[in-house]
């Protein structure tokens, strides 16, 4: 499937989605208050769950380009230096 044909069936399933939000909106308003609560926690944790994944790529693609080579030694440094200071 060439990227053009990936990319129209892309843009038509987040336009569908989109038809969607002003009767999640309606729906959330019709909610006891009492639900809301919950309502805000899964809209929370779907949130975090974005925010992790954004940062898992950052780091995937930082040790990708060698940023963390020294990590490891950098570590034993401080490890080494913590031990000195508390003797």
């Amino acid at each position: 499937m060439s990227e053009m044909v990936v990319s129209d069936i892309m843009n038509a399933q987040l336009a569908t989605l989109e038809h969607k939000r002003p009767e999640l909106h309606k729906l959330i308003d019709a909610l006891p208050a009492e639900d809301l609560e919950l309502v805000e926690r899964l809209l929370a944790r779907l949130e975090m769950d974005r925010l992790w994944k954004d940062v898992r790529e950052g780091f995937t693609a930082d040790w990708a380009a060698g940023k963390y080579a020294r990590l490891d030694e950098l570590i034993r440094e401080v490890r080494s230096d913590l031990k000195l200071r508390a003797a």
